[in-house]
């Protein structure tokens, strides 16, 4: 046995060596096999790279005033997003709960559109917008009795908010709805945050690990250079909310862009928007980027230039808020002030008012304000315009040949053409009086028996002709109004009564026009019956200002013949008006203004004016309403002097190139 040990131990040896050699040979063969049977193969594996297109969303166009200077322009900010793609499943509650905490340590504010009370009991947030109560309910699939409780509850089942104390949960239900309405998925981002610090930014990348899916986007936002001018005029912008987006996807809009939604931004949104770029971004195997290259560069949005001068509207703002706020002249009130020859709106303010920068944050409490500084009264209000309105039935009945400049009537205070008890009055005693005086005087004895003379038909013709109670023409929404007549009286349910139309002839009963359409007023009968349509779009030009996209141009809307010198005889009047106004004597011209005082209740009253200047050769034409006032006319000398030294660019703020002037 000890003899046969040895051979053992070399069978075993050699077996070994065989099995290394095998085992040699086999690795060296794969080996062969990896470089060079295969080698091309595993090469390109190595260097496979992925190729991805980005869109790259491209700048709005900016608005500015008549020289050039902005209103809305654009500015980079640092945007939160969420993208699903990278957002684990199930995590999303305590994703926003950890970015929430961050977010108010920082100071910082996130998107959150659902109009719900932030404590309970729930209840839909006081002042807001029915519809946008209404669409939260339509969002979450709910009827429209539903109550906030019932949202609420809604979100919580749908989106597992549990384990959280009330005011968490409440905050997780706002971003949630918020991404619901946003139509967040795969394809499409949600934008948390807009708009924060640098510092912010720096928080959310170090803790990149512990928010999956949420990243910091450098992108453009909306910048209102001095949010306080003219806001209901630029308006607002806005995302896309799920219901709209048929709409916009034909146009060719991305399901996150942002879009117009009121004013300017609304009504010039084909011009504003801009067209998206593409990126191709590639990546090799190991997800780094390798190269970035851009495939369709992104084309800004156009300029919006408006009519309007920035100066000279702040002007403005600033008269109608000193009348009312400092010299406690009405409750709140608008001014309009357009370009006699063009119909161009060089100025249009209402008060109360409020900053475009503070829409987004204070809307409910805005929107609850009891002076209602939402509403654009310039535009949408619509108001009796008592016996500023004499001077179209002046126009009617000296056109239509019913009175001529020596016809008179008699006022002895009571007009007691109609029955008893119908006895309409005057403020005064002024015997036998003519056209001119009457509207000097503002008689309305003669306006009654004037304008029964002519007919409620013939009266509201020359209404509607001289652009009351008529689609203007301008480019965004504005009230239409309605005029005194047997059909609208039947309209409302109250019955017509013949002597209604002497009533109607002094600007009062059932007629309610807007400032806007009595600047209108003021226009035609300064250009002799020549009415334009108004607009507040100058012109629409490239980006960078290179080219000339549209022009508007001057439109005549409607024309009255001036027979019978009709136009000079109530120009006559209004001067007269004007010279009981020792203020408007101080001009080397004539200012024509005719004022108004219309009753709304028992004892309620507000003040209105119209007038044009200089009368012989007029330049612009306003009009103003003082709700519960009692002297509109004190606007005109601050509005003229206004006028006139806004009249050209200042020397800090140069008109742009290409830029077209009046």
């Amino acid at each position: 046995m000890a003899k046969g040990k040895p051979k053992s131990n070399r069978v075993r040896l050699i077996i070994l060596s065989a099995v290394v050699c095998v085992a040699f040979i086999l690795s060296c063969v794969r080996l062969m096999q990896y470089q060079i049977v295969e080698g091309a193969t595993y090469r390109e594996a190595a260097n496979r790279k992925t190729i991805s297109t980005v869109s790259v969303k491209a700048p709005r166009g900016e608005i500015v005033d008549r020289y050039g200077r902005p209103l809305a322009i654009n500015k980079v900010a640092f945007n939160i997003i969420f993208d699903r793609v990278f957002m684990p499943e199930g995590e999303e509650n305590s994703i926003i709960v950890s970015l929430i905490q961050l977010m108010e340590q920082s100071g910082e504010d996130w998107v959150d559109e659902l109009p719900i009370t932030d404590t309970k009991p729930y209840q839909f947030e006081e002042g807001e917008d029915e519809a946008d109560i209404n669409r939260a309910k339509s969002t979450l699939g709910l009827n429209t009795y539903a109550t906030a409780e019932n949202c609420m509850d809604e979100l919580i089942e749908r989106y597992e908010i549990t384990g959280y104390d009330d005011e968490t949960t409440r905050k997780i239900a706002g971003v949630r709805f918020s991404m619901l309405q946003a139509d967040f998925s795969p394809y499409v981002q949600y934008t948390f945050a807009e708009d924060i610090a640098t510092s912010t930014v720096t928080k959310v990348k170090e803790l990149d690990y512990d928010l999956p899916g949420v990243d910091v986007a450098e992108e453009t936002i909306r910048d209102y250079v001095s949010g306080d001018i003219a806001p209901h005029i630029l308006g607002t912008v806005g995302p896309i909310y799920a219901e709209e987006y048929e709409e916009y996807k034909e146009q060719g809009y991305a399901m996150n862009a942002t879009v117009g939604k009121s004013g300017i931004e609304k009504a010039m949104e084909e011009y504003l928007r801009g067209t998206d770029g593409v990126r191709q971004v590639e990546q090799n195997s190991k997800g780094d980027v390798v190269s970035v290259a851009e495939k369709e560069a992104t084309v800004p949005g156009n300029t919006v230039m408006l009519t309007i001068d920035k100066y000279f509207q702040q002007e403005v703002q600033d008269i109608l808020k000193d009348r009312i706020e400092n010299k406690k002249d009405g409750s709140a009130g608008a001014i309009v002030v357009l370009d006699v020859d063009t119909g161009e709106v060089l100025a249009t303010a209402t008060y109360p008012s409020y900053d475009i920068n503070d829409y987004k944050t204070n809307y409910a409490e805005l929107n609850s304000d009891e002076g209602n500084p939402l509403f654009n009264r310039a535009l949408m209000g619509t108001y009796r315009p008592g016996s500023t309105y004499k001077t179209a039935v002046a126009v009617g009945a000296l056109s239509e040949g019913v009175i001529d400049r020596n016809s008179t009537v008699t006022c002895h205070r009571v007009y007691t053409y109609w029955p008893a008890p119908f006895r309409p009055r005057c403020t005064g005693y002024h015997n036998s009086i003519s056209v001119v005086r009457a509207l000097q005087v503002s008689c309305n004895i003669f306006f009654y028996d004037v304008g029964r003379r002519l007919g409620i038909e013939k009266e509201n013709e020359y209404a509607n002709k001289l652009g009351l109670a008529v689609d203007t023409g301008l480019e965004i929404p504005t009230a239409i109004g309605h005029l005194t007549s047997p059909e609208y009286a039947e309209e409302v349910g109250r019955e017509w009564n013949a002597g209604d139309v002497s009533q109607a002839s002094i600007g009062q009963m059932d007629t309610a026009v807007t400032p806007l359409q009595m600047a209108t007023q003021a226009a035609t009968i300064a250009n002799k019956g020549t009415r334009y349509e108004t607009h507040i779009v100058k012109s629409i030009q490239s980006y960078n200002y290179d080219k000339l996209i549209k022009e508007t141009q001057p439109v005549v809307a409607s024309t009255i013949e001036n027979k019978n010198n009709t136009f000079e005889i109530v120009r006559e009047g209004m001067i007269a008006a004007a010279n009981n106004v020792s203020e408007l004597r101080q001009y080397s011209f004539d200012v024509a203004i005719k004022t108004g005082t219309p009753q709304t209740t028992e004892t309620k009253f507000y003040s209105t004016v119209i007038g044009f200047a200089p009368a012989e050769e007029p330049e612009i034409a306003i009009a103003c309403v003082l709700e519960q006032g009692t002297s509109a006319r004190s606007v005109i000398k601050p509005v003229i002097d206004a006028y006139y030294s806004t009249q050209t660019p200042t020397a800090q703020e140069p008109q742009q190139s290409g830029t077209l002037l009046k």
